[in-house]
């Protein structure tokens, strides 16, 4: 067992982190309040960060804007267009009896035929959305039931970017959304938008004069007008306890986080088009890179994982789910909480992970990952970050070879945790502060077990009682 032992003294502890004559109830009390109507407008949002979350001018991962283009996410499988086609269904049928004869002795953890059936619960909304023919069409232009002012005989709604903003944070925050960002789609920005849509028949997101957004099923794109130029992004917490769980369970997390995901952007969709204004939703591969669109609106920082790391449940989010919308919203900076430099000593996401598909070098390279084999890694990493690029086709081989959506690099992360105590707020303003504990910190998450269940204790999630959604709401950092 790795023992954590310091000789740190208290004094010492409080000056590293900058609040040793505070004291931390001191120190607590400096977050950020609002003193009358007009300073809450003028904030653009009512849900603050943590006082130790810093805004930056410029995100804490490196970006070279001139070497990123439009990343032209296309049609293509990251397993079978890495494989010969015998390898690849040789992988498959595999990995089919391997599952059949799991579910048939039901004596795997993690592995049974009802892990299973939780799973495909999870996933089910998601999977009959995105084979829906007519999805692509009502992503872009909105659901045709849903009024719009001119069927209501009103006009649109009308409020400054602040108030809209705030607005849209409560909306999204009572419809299931964790934390709300916004941000500018611009020239430069603009190169965070996927070249097509992820989606069948993948047709090409173009930039164009036009009154609204429009789905061209003829030409084959979807066009996105000039007033469509604000991103809303929001986040939806995930089950720790089911993802910490490997096996189907985990996967079950994650789907039921997905479905969550469509749930509230599709409530915000109909809410928008009330109000007489269009989104432009997503799918669960998002319109862009779903990390950097959390970085660029102040959700959190991009961290060795290529997962975003939020100040309030580090990763344990299934993803920053971004709508292209054409109401004007006041924008907000980037963050810096220490996470991303805390990545630098900590390795414990490649350190576990089974496929080896996340970097475990020290420093962040500007080098995308090699080309081996068949495997041609300008399919899925795009240039222009000083990152640990991140081996998709590694990762999703070992989806095919387990049967599950993995995610223990999430589970595992220091920054995953579910209980607002006084000691895991404390690392987090720690680390907000100084670097100088960082080593003590991994190594006393490991000696404290945090990370995956143990697999004999796998199975404990069916007999232990559950919050709702498997997510200790009760600790939700923006109400308390």
């Amino acid at each position: 067992m790795v023992r954590a032992h310091s000789t740190l003294s208290r004094r010492d502890f409080m000056k590293a982190i900058g609040i040793a004559t505070a004291g931390i109830g001191a120190a607590a009390a400096i977050q950020p309040k609002f003193h009358d109507l007009d300073e809450l407008l003028s904030s653009g949002n009512i849900y603050k960060n943590p006082w130790f979350v810093t805004e930056v001018d410029e995100p804490t991962v490196e970006i070279d804007w001139q070497k990123m283009q439009r990343f032209q996410k296309g049609k293509y499988n990251n397993f079978a267009s890495h494989l010969s086609k015998e390898e690849a269904a040789a992988i498959q049928a595999k990995t089919k009896a391997d599952y059949q004869k799991n579910m048939t002795q039901n004596d795997v953890p993690g592995f049974t035929l009802r892990d299973n059936a939780m799973k495909l619960a999870g996933w089910g909304g998601v999977r009959w959305r995105m084979s829906q023919a007519t999805l692509v069409k009502e992503m872009v232009e909105g659901w045709p039931l849903i009024p719009t002012p001119t069927v209501l005989g009103v006009p649109k709604w009308t409020g400054t970017p602040e108030e809209a903003s705030i607005m849209l944070t409560q909306l999204l925050r009572y419809c299931g959304g964790s934390s709300v960002g916004f941000a500018e789609i611009n020239e430069t920005t603009k190169k965070m938008i996927w070249g097509q849509m992820p989606q069948a028949p993948n047709p090409d997101i173009v930039f164009e004069e036009a009154p609204k957004p429009t789905y061209d099923a003829t030409a084959k794109k979807v066009i996105v007008p000039s007033s469509s130029r604000y991103a809303v992004v929001h986040t939806i917490r995930q089950s720790l306890d089911a993802s910490a769980r490997v096996g189907y369970l985990s996967d079950g997390g994650a789907g039921t986080a997905y479905d969550n995901c469509d749930i509230t952007q599709w409530r915000l969709m109909c809410f928008l088009q009330v109000l007489g204004y269009t989104t432009i939703r997503q799918n669960i591969q998002g319109n862009g890179p779903i990390v950097g669109w959390g970085v660029m609106s102040g959700l959190g920082e991009q961290g060795r994982m290529q997962h975003l790391i939020t100040p309030e449940w580090g990763p344990m989010i299934r993803q920053s789910t971004m709508n292209i919308v054409d109401i004007p919203i006041a924008p907000m900076k980037p963050v810096d909480f220490g996470s991303r430099k805390f990545c630098y000593t900590c390795k414990k996401c490649s350190d576990v992970c089974p496929s080896k598909a996340l970097q475990g070098e020290t420093e962040p390279s500007w080098e995308i990952t090699q080309a081996y084999d068949l495997v041609k890694p300008e399919l899925f990493n795009n240039p222009g970050l000083k990152t640990w690029y991140f081996n998709h086709h590694k990762c999703n081989r070992y989806w095919q070879e387990s049967d599950t959506y993995c995610g223990m690099c999430q589970a595992t992360c220091v920054f995953s945790k579910d209980a607002l105590s006084t000691v895991h707020e404390m690392v987090k303003v720690t680390l907000a502060k100084t670097s100088l504990l960082n080593s003590f910190f991994i190594a006393a998450d490991k000696s404290f077990g945090y990370g995956l269940r143990p697999e004999d204790k796998t199975e404990e999630w069916w007999t232990t009682p559950l919050p709702v959604n498997g997510i200790h709401y009760e600790n939700d950092v923006f109400y308390r």
